[in-house]
């Protein structure tokens, strides 16, 4: 018995509550994570001019998931620096909080992101007096600017935004723009990487202006897609390994109903983990210890069809979306390059016409004099 297999015997013996704990904190590495969670490390040991990334997948696809990977990678590596500065935090984060009405609330993400900072008079900041001691506009610029020394105190390299869509939630298109101007000068005036990670309601705010898109990248966390052959066994190997640590009295087959579970997670992992789960907790209170999983009890806690096919158009919408929808003849055309070319090719074709109606081996017309000695038969 492997190392694997004991594990799996050992927590089969937990009671339930301690297995549903276990399979909810576990994560696993796949393609599509790596391949994202590397992209931003890439980006914070080099950010090379991009003062804000924007990572964007569909709903449930396992985000918040990357970003505690990454969060763990950036600390791990800089484990000798922080031992020597211990006041040092080089990457945190927060989930941004959707406004209950109108635009979104500044305020309370700078409060939350000095939180994040362990910025250690942060109670005091939110006391009312504190508050009250400004006009109605100071507080708000207070906070910014104690934001703004603590990031370069702290000497933070990213700083995760998570939900990050929710920038978006402002009453007046003018506002939009204003959202990541704030972010992006946040970004330049302390030297730290801001992450916006979200769903593709992102993009409203991807390309608001030319700056923007100069100094941004763009990275994309996609589902597995059906029509791609290597997706298909990436993501069966995915649920093969989630089988394989499900704490149950008997491993089920999942394998054999990839289809169904990839029909009903519409090919995103962190879908497919919250169904595990819950059924999971499910048939463990229903049975005991030495519960069983089948398809019936997938099919009882799985998302309706409505709910996939939702979930499925808004993805399906987004992966359109992220493709260039100028075209490139109308790209060249409006930089004026398919105009030379044009009339470099008219050019050519002139050319080439002169020569054209010179036969070959026939001399070029010229006058001849006439009444000539030599000109006379």
């Amino acid at each position: 018995m492997n190392e694997q297999d004991k594990s799996s015997t050992q927590r089969r013996r937990q009671p339930c509550k301690e297995r549903i704990a276990h399979f909810d904190r576990y994560t696993m590495a796949h393609p599509h994570l790596l391949t994202a969670a590397q992209q931003i490390m890439d980006s914070i040991e080099d950010p090379v001019g991009s003062s804000i990334v924007f990572v964007l997948g569909p709903t449930g696809v396992g985000k918040s998931t990357l970003v505690r990977r990454v969060t763990h990678k950036v600390i791990s590596g800089q484990f000798p620096r922080l031992e020597e500065e211990k006041g040092r935090i080089p990457i945190a984060g927060i989930e941004c909080v959707a406004p209950e009405v109108g635009n979104f609330d500044w305020k309370d993400f700078y409060i939350r992101s000095l939180a994040a900072l362990q910025d250690p008079f942060i109670e005091e900041r939110k006391h009312t007096p504190f508050i009250n001691h400004f006009n109605s506009r100071s507080p708000k610029l207070k906070l910014r600017l104690l934001l703004e020394e603590t990031l370069r105190q702290r000497k933070t390299d990213a700083f995760f935004v998570d939900e990050a869509q929710n920038l978006g939630k402002v009453v007046s298109g003018r506002k939009l723009q204003e959202q990541t101007d704030c972010i992006k000068s946040l970004a330049n005036l302390t030297s730290t990487q801001f992450l916006l990670v979200g769903t593709y309601e992102l993009l409203l705010l991807r390309n608001l202006s030319a700056q923007l898109c100069r100094r941004s990248i763009e990275i994309h966390f996609p589902r597995y897609r059906a029509e791609v052959a290597e997706e298909m066994q990436a993501f069966r190997n995915v649920l093969h390994t989630f089988q394989r640590q499900l704490p149950l009295g008997e491993e089920p087959d999942l394998l054999s109903i990839w289809d169904f579970c990839y029909e009903r997670s519409i090919g995103c992992v962190g879908i497919l983990k919250d169904w595990l789960t819950r059924t999971l907790a499910a048939v463990l209170k229903a049975q005991g210890v030495n519960a069983v999983l089948t398809k019936e009890d997938l099919q009882a806690h799985a998302w309706s069809l409505d709910q996939c096919m939702l979930m499925l158009q808004e993805a399906r919408e987004g992966e359109e979306k992220l493709k260039d929808s100028v075209g490139q003849s109308d790209f060249r055309r409006a930089l004026g390059l398919e105009v030379k070319e044009l009339q470099q090719k008219s050019q050519k074709k002139t050319r080439q016409k002169k020569k054209s109606k010179q036969a070959v081996g026939k001399p070029l017309p010229q006058r001849r004099l006439v009444g000539e000695a030599e000109n006379v038969g």
